[in-house]
This record gives C-alpha cells, sequence and structure tokens, in this order.
C-alpha cells in the first residue's frame, strides 16, 4: 500500500520520507480546504455574527485536510440550541440541530493564528522527530478555557481507524501542549534534535560549532587510521586489512 514503510505521511498519490518538510497552502490539491475556508462558507449560510458563536470544529480523515468540515454554531435568542453546519468543497451540504451540544466555550476566533494546513505542519514535524508513520489525520478545534482560546487536537491516523500518535497545539502560538506516548521523544533524540544534518541549515551559533567539531573529529579518524595502515577512513574500528 505504502511506498516506504519509513516514510513518515504516505498516501497511493505521494510519500512523504522521513527528514522531508513540506509547507501547505490552502488551495493544495490533496485532501480539502482548511478550517478557515470551511468557516467562511459555513458563516454565510448561517449569519454575519456566526463566527462569534463557533463552539467547535471537527474534521475527519484529512490527507492531509479533510474533505469536509463539521462546525457547531450555537443559535442566539430563546431557543438557544447548536447548529450543526457541513462544508465541503467550500459549500455547505448538511445543517441540523444537534440533539446535545459539544463542551466547551464559544472560541475566540480573533486569537488564531494557526490554521489547519498549519497544526498539520506541527504535528507533521512531530511525527518525524518521533519516527511515526501515519497516513490520515483527525481535526478538533475548541477551547475548554474561559478565554475561548482554541486548541487544536490532532489525531493521527494509520488507515481508517488506528490511532498511532495524536497531540494538541495551541492555535494561538502554534505550540505543543501535549503528545501522546507514540509521540514523546527520548533523551537521545531530544539531544539529536537540537543538531542539523550535513546539508541542511544551521539551526543555532552551538550547531555550527557542533557540525565543525564533528567534521574535526573525522578528519581526526581518517588521520590515525591512514597513519595505521588502514586506510583514508573515518571509522572508530576500522576492519584489519587484508594483504
Amino acid at each position: 500500500m505504502y511506498a516506504r514503510k519509513e516514510s513518515i505521511f504516505a498516501m497511493k498519490r505521494f510519500s512523504l520520507f522521513a527528514g522531508v518538510l513540506f509547507s501547505l497552502s490552502a488551495s493544495f490539491a490533496y485532501g480539502g480546504e482548511t478550517a478557515y475556508d470551511a468557516l467562511r462558507a459555513a458563516s454565510s449560510k448561517v449569519g454575519k455574527d456566526a463566527q462569534n458563536r463557533v463552539l467547535e470544529m471537527r474534521g475527519k480523515s484529512g490527507q492531509p485536510q479533510p474533505v469536509m468540515w463539521r462546525v457547531a454554531v450555537a443559535e442566539d435568542g430563546a431557543r438557544g440550541g447548536v447548529q450543526e453546519v457541513d462544508v465541503q468543497r467550500g459549500k455547505v451540504v448538511g445543517q441540523k440541530r444537534m440533539s446535545v451540544a459539544p463542551a466547551g466555550v464559544r472560541l475566540n476566533l480573533s486569537a488564531i493564528q494557526l490554521d489547519s494546513d498549519g497544526a498539520f505542519n506541527v504535528a507533521n514535524g512531530e511525527a518525524i522527530r518521533a519516527g511515526v508513520s501515519y497516513d490520515r489525520l483527525n481535526y478538533t478545534l475548541s477551547a475548554d478555557n474561559p478565554a475561548g482560546i482554541p486548541v487544536w487536537s490532532v489525531e493521527l491516523l494509520d488507515g481508517p481507524s488506528i490511532r498511532v500518535g495524536a497531540l494538541k497545539i495551541s492555535a494561538d502560538s502554534g505550540n505543543v501542549m501535549e503528545r501522546s506516548q507514540e509521540l514523546a521523544l527520548t533523551e537521545d533524540q531530544k539531544r539529536e534534535a537540537r543538531w542539523s544534518k550535513p546539508g541542511e541549515p544551521y539551526k543555532s551559533v552551538p550547531d555550527f560549532f557542533h557540525r565543525a567539531g564533528k567534521r574535526t573529529e573525522k578528519t581526526a579518524y581518517k588521520l590515525k587510521n591512514w597513519a595505521n595502515g588502514y586506510g583514508w577512513t573515518a571509522e572508530k574500528e576500522p576492519p584489519i586489512p587484508q594483504n
């Protein structure tokens, strides 16, 4: 099914290999529109003030963006119910009243700095660092704090229902707030993540000196091995040369 098991985000049409990061625009062909695009479509149907009454947004099986977003909007006035609006390809394809309102408070959408494509980039980066393979994502945008600051809850799935990781991302800062055990890094992985690899841009001044030190170390091993008759190799324990 997948081109390589090592791929992090692998689909029938393309594979993203470990270590390769890419950015997706709102118009990217795979999957559907972003949450912001769906919200605009829902607002045009429910009312201009709908953005002030959003309780939750959900999208399932994104590759990387979901084909359909479900937006929960509180009804103002005496009825006090909740409408559920389904948006697909920029159009409202379903609308009904919910029997049970989602938990949480109304979202402070003005605080959002991270759309669902940005949430994907963060989640994908976490999966790459942890070495987790997946092929689709579930998204939920909600708020459980009095200020209504939205939080992205992202699930990584391998197949329709096998969860291989999950994380919560602050939608106003892009910071990862929680990681599931599958995405938690070991201490060795955390240390390794500080340094860039040859050919990559330097991450910091210490990273520059770290790579310079590695090059010097390799040269020292090559000189030592050459002087001892092992050839020009950077191996720490080179094989004994055959006569």
